[in-house]
């Protein structure tokens, strides 16, 4: 029961964290650690497992307000989403303890007023010391838009295969967009 209630008590301070972060924006420096902190969080709980299907509830709860603390914060939201996992290893390979997997996602969403489709291979080769992973294949698809440029930032994170790169320029590039338009709207008002 004191479990329970501690449960309650941490979801009710997230809540309340969120809450905040939507009201006062952080500044943009001050957002990767934000992101940082709460990426620790998550592992941690992972990390720890859960023993029952209650446990199970707690931890998609957490998530679902991570997700909408994440989507809150980069304007970034997620609609679909799916993945299928292809095991590689070979017998040679699983003799010598190496395991190879492929994992194909595909994704849409939006930020803002831009809708975006990815589709990207990620592939996982785990032996006895370490695990390593790279994005083997990105293809991403944008809806036309009245931002032209953007399309040099999607060739460049495709060529690149980053992630990373794709997400943040988008970002980025979507929120000083709608500063610039309403900084010419203020001007043509004038």
């Amino acid at each position: 029961m004191d479990a329970e209630l501690a449960e309650e008590r941490v979801l009710q301070a997230e809540i309340a964290a969120v809450r905040r972060a939507c009201e006062n924006p952080p500044a943009p420096w001050e957002e990767k650690s934000r992101v940082q902190k709460s990426f620790q969080a998550i592992h941690q709980f992972t990390s720890e497992g859960w023993k029952s299907s209650k446990d199970l509830k707690n931890q998609l709860g957490h998530l679902e307000s991570e997700l909408s603390f994440l989507s809150t914060l980069t304007g970034i939201n997620i609609r679909n989403y799916s993945r299928q996992t292809e095991d590689l290893t070979s017998t040679e390979m699983a003799e010598k303890s190496i395991r190879k997997v492929l994992q194909r996602h595909r994704l849409s969403g939006n930020c803002h007023m831009v809708t975006f489709q990815l589709e990207f291979q990620i592939l996982e080769i785990q032996n006895k010391e370490r695990l390593s992973s790279a994005v083997t294949d990105l293809n991403i698809i944008m809806e036309p838009t009245e931002c032209s440029e953007l399309s040099e930032f999607v060739s460049r994170a495709e060529d690149r295969k980053d992630l990373f790169m794709f997400f943040r320029s988008l970002h980025f590039f979507v929120e000083w967009f709608e500063y610039r338009k309403r900084t010419f709207k203020h001007f043509k008002v004038k």
